[in-house]
């Protein structure tokens, strides 16, 4: 009795781990556990054993928040949250090919303001991605499959720095109440932006950076 009592206090805290974690595989190959209260971890992928126990033990579909969202006026440090190079500077940059963007949370008025901070790595960014124009867009893949839009609805000129090699583009969008509450419950998977000469998908440095940033605007 005292071995069935033992296995079944076993099997009920298996339960409790696996329904407080969700899984998911960014777009770097690298696996990400995202806990319920709003932390993560990188799972170490070195081993595929070690991966595929993890997505064994843990539950894929992300848990689904109908709270009412409140906001209060707020602002987030500025972090990265994607950081990798660019398909088209490969091309011709065999190093400084990077395309990385920093973002921080404004939230004033019940209104929410995602500023974005693109650097480019070459001083022509003109030359390889033009303007950022109103409908040019951000692609966020959520990891429960869902795809977030967030378009500009103004646009932007890059600031070009030819003298020490790179471009920056200092640019801002809002957020709807729908965007947030898919975005604050779900790391982000993949990221593309649509400049006005091209689309590309690039590396994402923070993919639990809604997650832990959102709730922060929040009453």
């Amino acid at each position: 009795m005292t071995r069935i009592f033992l296995f079944l206090l076993f099997f009920i805290g298996v339960g409790m781990i696996v329904q407080a974690q969700q899984i998911a595989k960014t777009n770097s190959g690298r696996v990400v556990i995202l806990y319920e209260n709003g932390t993560w971890k990188y799972v170490d992928n070195k081993s595929s054993d070690n991966v595929q126990n993890a997505a064994q033990t843990v539950v894929e579909k992300p848990k689904v928040i109908n709270a009412k969202i409140e906001l209060k006026d707020a602002e987030t440090q500025r972090l990265n949250f994607l950081n990798g190079p660019s398909a088209k500077l490969k091309k011709y940059f065999k190093l400084k090919n990077i395309v990385s963007a920093d973002l921080n949370l404004v939230s004033k008025n019940g209104e929410v303001r995602l500023n974005i901070d693109w650097k480019v790595m070459t001083g022509e960014g003109y030359s390889y991605f033009g303007y950022i124009k109103k409908g040019c867009l951000i692609s966020l893949e959520l990891m429960n499959g869902k795809v977030v839009n967030l378009a500009y609805t103004e646009g932007f000129e890059p600031k070009e720095y030819e003298k020490y090699g790179f471009s920056t583009y200092k640019t801002h969008l809002n957020l709807s109440l729908k965007q947030i509450a898919l975005l604050r419950s779900n790391i982000v998977t993949k990221a593309t932006m649509t400049w006005s000469k091209r689309s590309e998908e690039y590396k994402i440095s923070n993919p639990a950076y809604f997650v832990s940033e959102l709730p922060k605007l929040m009453k």
